[in-house]
């Protein structure tokens, strides 16, 4: 069975995506980086933390592509895998999809039912869904430390390319 792909309402999605991402990041030179403090969970050890780690790991005149991972300071259960996310921005269509995630990449925009149950029929679309949810709860509820240089950065692109 065929998909319909709602175009207007996935680019609205990754256009607010592209604004979010200048509100945390205004700089995309090559090697830019900044950790945002997430809100604490009620469920978290008094003390930990959890920050969102947003890198530059490419930067041309009008595209550029952005390293997104949670770094916990507490242990995690053996099952968890920290969320990493990669973005690609087109600065000259001002949008900003999601093209990988988990080391995963080149998500269909719809899914046949041959490809189903391995993805969801909408898939990049629920990627690109949750990169708003993670924007948003950084720029709502987080806490940004300051902007550093790249070689004064807290961490470098290539720890999030190894990542």
């Amino acid at each position: 069975m065929k998909r319909l792909l709602d175009l207007s309402s996935r680019m609205a999605v990754c256009d607010a995506n592209y604004l979010r991402l200048r509100k945390l990041l205004p700089d995309f030179g090559l090697g830019q980086s900044r950790a945002v403090l997430l809100p604490a969970f009620a469920s978290q050890r008094a003390g930990a933390a959890h920050r969102l780690l947003l890198c530059v790991t490419e930067s041309f005149r009008y595209t550029s592509t952005v390293a997104l991972t949670v770094e916990l300071d507490e242990p995690a259960p053996a099952w968890f895998r920290s969320p990493r996310l990669q973005v690609r921005l087109y600065h000259d269509a001002g949008t900003a999809e999601v093209t990988g995630y988990q080391d995963k990449t080149q998500f269909k925009a719809v899914y046949v039912d041959d490809d189903l149950p391995r993805f969801n029929g909408d898939e990049k679309n629920q990627l690109n869904l949750f990169l708003a949810d993670w924007l948003t709860l950084c720029l709502e509820g987080g806490l940004g430390e300051p902007l550093l240089p790249a070689c004064l950065g807290p961490a470098s692109a290539a720890s999030f390319r190894d990542g």
